[in-house]
């Protein structure tokens, strides 16, 4: 779309980008929805959930809207689907190792995964678990009930009885050592042929 052409709600691309008015979420999602979807694609998202992440990114923007200044809407809305599409990444890694079971291979029929399938699964499975026992126990629990057991933030405050910065906090934490964890884990010379 070159600069003058029409963007959401009829203004000029380069004038909607640069919108500084208040918004309410009907219009936001109507105006907005196809670019924050080519956003999540272009952020390499798999093609069949484009559109759950797109959704989800609007529902942060819907809970978050009463917080959002104006300025910068593209902007704004760029930095949640750039969020939801590396937490989709990152949930899906996770559960692919917390998963007990692999996904059969497309050409090879199989009523379910082979032993040595199994095994490699559950060789992911201790080390990861033995990677989380290494963080903190309430840097653990956050990390898992966010991650894993998708819990929001606000419900892990709820659950822990502590302030939703707590859980951000110990989040982030939690974050920072786990992929520590994990590059040291990698780097290990044993590890290096694999």
């Amino acid at each position: 779309m070159k600069d003058g052409a029409s963007g959401p709600g009829g203004a000029s691309r380069s004038e909607a980008l640069r919108a500084d008015a208040p918004v309410d979420f009907a219009s936001l999602y109507d105006g907005w929805f196809d670019h924050v979807s080519r956003w999540v694609r272009a952020l390499g998202a798999p093609h069949a959930d484009v559109e759950d992440i797109t959704q989800d990114a609007f529902l942060v923007v819907r809970r978050r809207l009463c917080d959002f200044d104006g300025r910068n809407v593209a902007g704004w809305l760029h930095r949640i689907a750039s969020r939801q599409v590396r937490q989709h990444r990152r949930r899906r890694w996770i559960r692919s190792v917390f998963s007990r079971q692999t996904e059969p291979i497309d050409d090879v029929p199989s009523p379910g995964a082979g032993p040595s399938a199994a095994l490699e699964t559950r060789e992911k499975q201790e080390v990861l678990e033995s990677l989380l026992s290494k963080i903190s126990e309430k840097r653990r629990i956050a990390f898992v009930l966010f991650e894993v057991e998708e819990y929001s933030g606000e419900e892990i405050a709820d659950i822990l009885d502590i302030p939703i910065n707590t859980v951000w906090t110990r989040l982030h934490h939690a974050r920072r050592d786990f992929f520590a964890l994990v590059a040291q884990y990698r780097s290990r010379p044993e590890r290096r042929g694999e």
